[in-house]
C-alpha cells in the first residue's frame, strides 16, 4: 500500500480515506473493549464465568488478562479475516489451545459440582468427609453427588481429595496426566487456586 503524503492526502475527500483504512485488512480491526472481548470468549464458552480485566493491543493480538471459571488466565487472540479469534490461553506458565481449554473448563465444572456435594455433606454431617481418597470419598457422598462421569477429569484421571482440618483440597492432573505439575487444576475447599 502506497502511503500518501500530507499534500496528496488533501486531495482525497473523508470517505475515500475511511474506506482506504477499511481495506487495509484483519490487522486494522479495532481494539475491543473488555465487554466485547467477554462477548468473543463467552461465545466460544458459552457456560463459562469470564470477566475480563483489560485488553492489550500488539500490531494484531491481543493479550486479555482475564478470570475465566475463577482461574486467572490470559487469552492471546488473533486477528481473522473479520474478527478476533481465541489463538491460545496462558495460564501459570502454560499455554492451552482452545479444545485444551475446554476440557480445562469441563473439569474445573465437574469439581465445582463436587465441592458443592462435599459442602452439603458438611452441613449434614458438621463436618467434611475424613479420607483422603475419592474412592471412599464416592461411597460416603453419593446422595449428594450424582454423576455418572464418576470421579475423573476430562482426560480419564481420578480427581484426588484430601481434608486438612476445616478445609479440603480437591486436585485434577490436568492435561498432562501428571500429578504434581504445572498444569494441575486445584479447588481449595470451594475456591480455585493455582498451583505454585
Amino acid at each position: 500500500m502506497r502511503i500518501l503524503s500530507n499534500r496528496s492526502a488533501r486531495r482525497w475527500s473523508p470517505i475515500v480515506l475511511l474506506l482506504l483504512i477499511a481495506a487495509c485488512g484483519p490487522g486494522e480491526l479495532a481494539t475491543p473493549a473488555a465487554t466485547d472481548a467477554e462477548a468473543i470468549v463467552q461465545e466460544v464458552f458459552p457456560e463459562a464465568d469470564v470477566r475480563v480485566r483489560e485488553v492489550t493491543r500488539d500490531e494484531s493480538t491481543l493479550q486479555v488478562p482475564a478470570e475465566f471459571n475463577g482461574a486467572d488466565v490470559i487469552f492471546v487472540m488473533d486477528a481473522g479475516e473479520s474478527a478476533w479469534e481465541i489463538a491460545s490461553v496462558e495460564q501459570g506458565g502454560n499455554s492451552y489451545t482452545v479444545e485444551q481449554l475446554g476440557e480445562i473448563a469441563e473439569t474445573m465444572a465437574l469439581m465445582r459440582k463436587l465441592s458443592d456435594a462435599l459442602e452439603t455433606f458438611k452441613v449434614d454431617r458438621g463436618d467434611y468427609p475424613l479420607l483422603d481418597d475419592l474412592t471412599g470419598l464416592g461411597e460416603l457422598v453419593p446422595d449428594f453427588y450424582a454423576n455418572e462421569a464418576g470421579m475423573q477429569d476430562t482426560w480419564g484421571n481420578a480427581l484426588r481429595y484430601r481434608h486438612q482440618g476445616d478445609d479440603y483440597t480437591l486436585t485434577s492432573s490436568g492435561p498432562d496426566g501428571e500429578p504434581n505439575s504445572s498444569d494441575d487444576i486445584l479447588l481449595l475447599t470451594g475456591t480455585f487456586v493455582t498451583s505454585e
